[in-house]
């Protein structure tokens, strides 16, 4: 059975995620050269909402109904002594968690009756309280997510190691 993945890779990456036998549409700011399989690569910096609808016009057309929802989130490389004074930085994150909501809402017309979100997020650091805040708020969503539709969907969220 063919598997429809959406893979949301804000930072870094995480080859365990990619199942062979999918359709891929993989969401990213950089392509990937480590992925030895087929997929559709849709370029974005996560700030743009213009992007997100147009990336649902095209998981409508090529891997829907989505089985599973992909969101990498790790091996950031930050300078702590700006980290937490870098108001850019800090105001782009919190923009791209709002259009990563906004797009999951968008999709859920696409979702498959048996959905599956798998999160490889890096391990918290009290260094970097906005990845943890980040990270955190997404789990939270998801799980608001999960009971809001659980009377149409069956929704599972696995948060890998």
């Amino acid at each position: 059975m063919l598997i429809n993945q959406v893979v949301i890779v804000i930072n870094g990456n995480d080859n365990r995620v990619y199942k062979k036998n999918s359709n891929k549409v993989i969401i990213s700011e950089l392509e990937n050269n480590s992925i030895n399989q087929n997929y559709t690569l849709l370029q974005t910096n996560f700030k743009s909402v213009e992007d997100f609808i147009k990336a649902k016009k095209i998981i409508e057309k090529q891997v829907s109904p989505v089985n599973e929802i992909i969101i990498i989130n790790k091996g950031i490389d930050l300078n702590m002594l700006s980290y937490q004074y870098d108001y850019k930085f800090i105001k782009d994150n919190y923009l791209i968690l709002t259009n990563i909501f906004f797009f999951l809402n968008l999709l859920i017309l696409n979702f498959d009756k048996k959905l599956k979100f798998i999160l490889s997020f890096e391990k918290n650091s009290h260094y970097k309280v906005h990845m943890n805040n980040f990270n955190n708020s997404i789990i939270n969503y998801l799980n608001s997510f999960k009971k809001d539709l659980k009377n149409t969907f069956s929704i599972t969220i696995k948060k890998l190691d």
